[in-house]
């Protein structure tokens, strides 16, 4: 790479190397790790792409494949009990953030329910309950019995978080950051929400894509994922 700077164009990350712009979902080269899932809805076990996660199912839950734009989604149902969900991440541990490397970080979804459910999406070490439970990470966070969603940066358990946004049922969100050595900055539909300060970036913990959702009542709720995409350039 040459001289790179970062702009943004809409909801996406632009990293310009000399007079080229790229996006960061164009990125191939040997030195990017990357996670790049469209959920497209397939019939044979051996091309499905959630074969590459682990998956943790509460109860009766299921996390499957659906038809729908971009070729599916991946549909999260919970079982009707509350704290009943689901939890996806992808396996193996390649991202940590450091003063030598950048990272991307996106997901578009939406949730039928607005207040009784607990989310998180990110990037965050592995755990099979992490919502509540993990100790390191950079992601986005919402809790039952509330619809306020923060962007959160964890190390060793301390934590930083900021209001990020308020989910409304049935709503598509693109949630984003990047995280360029120095600086991390969180996004919401293509807008800037927050550059927090890094005092607790995980620099010690690789992390992985994560995805858990569960319901905060007694009652079944879904949440819609249409894309999750991470990249790391070090």
């Amino acid at each position: 790479m040459g001289t790179v700077t970062k702009t943004t164009v809409g909801q996406h990350t632009v990293w310009v190397d000399g007079a080229e712009p790229q996006r960061w979902l164009d990125v191939w080269g040997p030195e990017c790790s990357r996670v790049v899932e469209e959920f497209v809805n397939v019939p044979f076990a051996s091309a499905n792409n959630m074969a590459r996660c682990t998956t943790t199912l509460v109860n009766a839950s299921t996390a499957a494949l659906t038809a729908g734009a971009l070729g599916g989604t991946l549909l999260i149902t919970t079982a009707g009990a509350e704290n009943d969900g689901a939890q996806a991440q992808w396996l193996g541990e390649a991202f940590l953030p450091t003063a030598t490397n950048k990272i991307y970080f996106g997901i578009k979804f939406q949730v039928n329910e607005a207040t009784e459910n607990d989310l998180m999406v990110g990037l965050v070490i592995t755990d099979t309950t992490a919502i509540g439970g993990v100790t390191d990470g950079i992601y986005f966070r919402k809790v039952d019995g509330s619809t306020t969603c923060y962007h959160v940066i964890e190390s060793s358990s301390t934590e930083t978080s900021t209001t990020a946004l308020t989910v409304a049922a049935s709503t598509d969100y693109v949630l984003e950051w990047t995280w360029d050595g120095n600086k991390i900055e969180f996004y919401v539909d293509g807008v800037l929400t927050g550059t927090p300060a890094i005092t607790n970036i995980p620099t010690t913990e690789y992390m992985t894509p994560t995805i858990a959702y569960l319901t905060g009542e007694a009652s079944a709720h879904t949440m819609t994922v249409s894309w999750m995409r991470a990249f790391q350039l070090s």
